[in-house]
């Protein structure tokens, strides 16, 4: 044997056996238990240039361009092989560098006479923290038809409905029809689609007359899915007899102490003894806010004044027990 250590690898070379010829070996290594239990980090396979030119490069910077955010900085570990599944080492090709700092060339030029660089495919190791997902996303919503003005997925709405399902800061709004069609394919307009205010498609803006029915759903950061959000129980300290239905934090944690969190992520408000949400009532509403709390002043209101509510906030589950 000629090399056989955990610095080089293995090499037997024919030229010191006594019948001219090697074996066909196998190797594996012994690693610390902490590699092994680390769930490996590979990127998908990436071709982005072919061997027709002056030969195959697949080099980790144009890589990085060419795809943003899908390779890590500074990869510890280079796979490469032809698109037809052949291992770089045995594809017959000399390379100029084949490393995770300059990624896999093959020159045209330095073949042997007659041959060219195969078309590599290379992806590369990267650390466990890289294949963690960042973002998530959110269930997807449909709370309204077109049959009306049009088809209105407000975040404001979707919050009413689905109280505790929605972060409070979304980073993107994804849209399609409930079919699955995405929103270029129906060629309407759409007067709105942004993750302050949620979704739009007006009637009266399209040639046809008719939206199509849509559903939507958000980008959050990971932290959101991965925390269940526990509700208190329900509060209705005030009745609409007066100015209105003042249900405000501030008054809450002082009738309740020690029952709300300091700052609540969500806020549900319903109507006390039909259990109705907002979006049904169609009241005007002068504070709507999981840190503020709720109020519904008379005032606001055309024909009646306002319903009475009962309100609960949606906490993080190591400071509240469920109460659902």
């Amino acid at each position: 044997m000629f090399s056989i250590d955990t610095v080089t690898g293995f090499i037997c070379r024919n030229c010191d056996q006594k019948d001219g010829r090697c074996y066909d070996y196998q190797v594996r290594f012994l690693c610390p238990r902490r590699f092994c239990v680390q769930a490996k980090c590979w990127t998908q396979w990436f071709d982005r240039d072919n061997p027709s030119g002056t030969g195959d490069w697949e080099t980790l910077a144009s890589l990085q361009f060419s795809y943003p955010e899908q390779i890590c900085a500074a990869p510890l570990q280079i796979q490469g092989q032809t698109t037809t599944g052949l291992p770089a080492s045995a594809s017959g090709n000399v390379l100029s560098a084949y490393d995770t700092t300059v990624g896999l060339i093959c020159k045209n030029s330095e073949q042997q006479r007659g041959l060219k660089c195969h078309d590599f495919q290379v992806r590369f190791l990267c650390p466990p923290d890289f294949c963690r997902p960042k973002d998530c996303y959110t269930d997807w919503f449909d709370r309204d038809d077109p049959s009306a003005t049009g088809d209105w997925e407000t975040l404001f709405a979707l919050r009413a409905e689905y109280p505790g399902l929605i972060c409070p800061n979304p980073l993107q709004i994804q849209v399609q029809t409930i079919n699955g069609y995405s929103v270029a394919a129906t060629g309407n307009i759409i007067t709105t689609a942004d993750v302050v205010n949620g979704f739009i498609c007006q009637n009266s803006a399209q040639p046809s007359g008719l939206c199509h029915d849509y559903k939507v759903r958000f980008v959050c950061p990971m932290d959101f899915c991965q925390h269940k959000v526990c509700w208190t129980a329900w509060y209705d300290r005030d009745n609409p007899s007066g100015t209105g239905d003042w249900e405000l934090l501030s008054d809450l944690k002082k009738l309740h102490p020690n029952e709300i969190c300091e700052t609540p992520l969500h806020i549900d408000v319903r109507t006390v003894g039909s259990n109705l949400p907002l979006t049904v009532t169609g009241q005007v509403l002068h504070i709507y806010s999981p840190t503020e709390g709720f109020a519904c002043r008379n005032e606001d209101q055309t024909g009646r004044g306002c319903r009475d509510y009962k309100v609960r906030f949606g906490c993080p589950c190591k400071y509240i027990v469920d109460t659902d």
